[in-house]
């Protein structure tokens, strides 16, 4: 399911006006490195660019790889968290909005 939290991240993001990109992997933004993903964000209109970053933590502290360890996302310039509560929660709902909204 966290594949499908960050899908709808990407999509409000878009919605909103961003381009994603990982400067990881010019074909998956999904490509994890270091126990992280990053998106670079960019947004045309606002002429705004930031760096988006996942972080992935298994239960016992070790180096991941999975979707599934992501527990939260950070943005880069003000430390924005939006943090990967279950999906179809009223608090992921309104996080996500909100954390989109604060990247303008």
């Amino acid at each position: 399911m966290t594949r499908a939290r960050m899908v709808e991240l990407k999509e409000a993001l878009e919605q909103a006006g961003w381009e994603i990109s990982n400067p990881v992997s010019a074909t998956d933004i999904f490509q994890t490195s270091d126990d992280q993903i990053t998106w670079k964000i960019n947004n045309p209109k606002t002429q705004k660019s930031s760096i988006l970053t996942f972080y992935l933590f298994d239960h016992l502290g070790r180096q991941t790889q999975q979707l599934s360890d992501i527990f939260y996302v950070k943005e880069s310039t003000t430390d924005l968290k939006l943090y990967f509560e279950k999906i179809n929660t009223p608090t992921w709902k309104s996080s996500l909005r909100f954390f989109v909204r604060s990247l303008y």
